[in-house]
């Protein structure tokens, strides 16, 4: 069912054109999955979803389970009947969807939030950016030996210098992640992530990982690793038990009663299509590691001996863009050619060239609705922020088939109606976001298909560094 075929490659780099059959369409990659972390893109009403071009959105584990989605999810597929569509019902998108297991709630509700630092610490040394005190949340970093931050921060002290691994407010274990919420204890582990994802019935679900910070030391990542590694065997061995999955995900507490007499048995044959959670989704390993490169090619290789229909590369992606690109140049020859690779998190226009020609098939991001949300547009020829435009009154882009754009929408009405807080500001500026996204995504598809890419990325390029 989840058969990955590669159409195209590159003949100057790694990257190619494939397609990825679900259980919801055919997927082509190079692809963005637009992140609905509730099930819901922020500021786009769940009837105008239909009409966006978004061809793939991934849905958050954490947040669906923590704030009772998941059980709304599911309640309104069950009963009804068995199609495997609940999460698509949902959010009304009919076309793939993928489930984050919630690993990154793990980074960015602990370490990430004590040390104040994203995905790849946000210091890249060739951005106009606040470092030190202000960035990585660290007031005392001149008593940590850096006589100058800015300087210190881009070479050799910013390791030796920031790295710790105290301070993490969850409590993380072998047997999962504990943490409280509303009051409550909660206890987060690869079997309950199994489960949560099963029961939404995403296409594509993701195992639990331990999502490391780019502060945490050598020896923390290694533990982490190790965790991770047998956080996925625990997941696969979820994904793949019969019994457990028919009673406990599905919540179906009355299997004898229902004519499976055998339910272990019952469930690996033909009434196993009949509840298509245990079949219809593809589960994606995460690569981890840190920006290590014997930890990269340690977890590489591990996730290549499993037989899961594809890979994530997540966690911490090091200090800088380079990091970045190096860990991608350790990670991807050691897995599978024949098998689709999605990085987490990673969606700046740059990157998305980058890492394509790295050989990422997929990619997951919250830029174009959030910067959407902070007032910045993307364009043909860069960002647009509509504080600064509040006077121009001009279309956001003539040639974009975007609704703003299409109803002819200006910067000055634009830039009102945000002044005012009308829901109007939001959506047409998110929708105008997705929009660009899903044409730099198309362009990207068609130059691979006709070895244009570089020349593509060089037309992009110009206005986005």
């Amino acid at each position: 069912m989840f058969e990955f075929k590669i159409l195209k490659k590159d003949k100057k780099n790694k990257a190619r054109l494939a397609e990825f059959n679900t259980p919801h369409g055919k997927l082509t990659t190079p692809e963005l999955a637009f992140v609905a972390t509730e099930a819901e893109l922020r500021a786009i009403p769940k009837e105008f979803m239909p009409k966006l071009p978004v061809n793939l959105i991934i849905v958050n584990t954490y947040h669906l389970w923590t704030k009772k989605i998941a059980d709304k999810i599911y309640h309104l597929g069950h009963g009804r009947d068995l199609d495997g569509n609940t999460v698509h019902n949902y959010a009304n998108f009919p076309k793939p969807i993928m489930s984050d297991s919630g690993g990154f709630q793990v980074f960015s509700l602990g370490f990430g939030k004590s040390q104040g630092v994203g995905k790849i610490a946000n210091i890249f040394p060739d951005e106009d950016q606040k470092v030190g005190v202000e960035v990585l949340g660290i007031p005392a970093a001149r008593s940590r030996g850096l006589s100058n931050p800015k300087r210190a921060l881009t070479g050799k002290k910013l390791r030796q210098n920031l790295l710790f691994d105290t301070g993490n407010p969850l409590n993380i274990s072998d047997e999962g992640v504990e943490f409280t919420f509303n009051e409550e204890k909660l206890m987060l582990s690869p079997e309950k992530s199994m489960q949560i994802q099963q029961r939404i019935g995403a296409d594509i679900i993701f195992t639990f990982d331990e999502c490391t910070s780019p502060l945490n030391t050598y020896e923390y990542t290694k533990n982490a690793l190790n965790r991770t590694h047998e956080w996925l065997v625990r997941c696969i061995k979820q994904t793949r038990s019969s019994q457990n999955a028919g009673v406990e995900v599905l919540g179906i507490p009355a299997a004898r009663s229902r004519g499976l007499s055998n339910p272990k048995r019952a469930l690996t044959g033909k009434k196993l299509r009949q509840v298509p959670h245990l079949t219809n989704q593809a589960l994606f390993a995460i690569v981890q590691g840190g920006e290590y490169e014997d930890l990269r090619l340690q977890s590489s290789k591990f996730m290549a001996k499993q037989n899961v229909p594809g890979f994530g590369i997540g966690g911490s992606l090091g200090m800088s863009k380079e990091d970045m690109h190096n860990i991608l140049d350790w990670t991807i020859p050691n897995l599978p050619e024949e098998k689709p690779r999605h990085l987490l998190g990673i969606g700046q226009v740059k990157d998305i060239f980058e890492c394509i020609e790295r050989g990422v098939d997929t990619f997951d991001c919250v830029i174009p609705t959030r910067e959407a949300r902070h007032r910045v547009l993307y364009t043909k020829k860069g960002h647009r922020n509509i504080r600064k435009l509040r006077s121009f009154n001009e279309v956001i882009e003539k040639d974009c088939e975007c609704i703003a754009c299409s109803q002819s929408v200006t910067f000055v009405q634009l830039a009102q109606l945000f002044s005012k807080k009308d829901p109007r500001a939001f959506f047409y500026a998110t929708a105008h976001n997705i929009q660009f996204y899903a044409d730099l995504m198309k362009n990207i598809r068609t130059s691979i298909e006709h070895n244009r890419l570089s020349k593509l990325k060089e037309k992009y390029l110009r206005y986005y560094q």
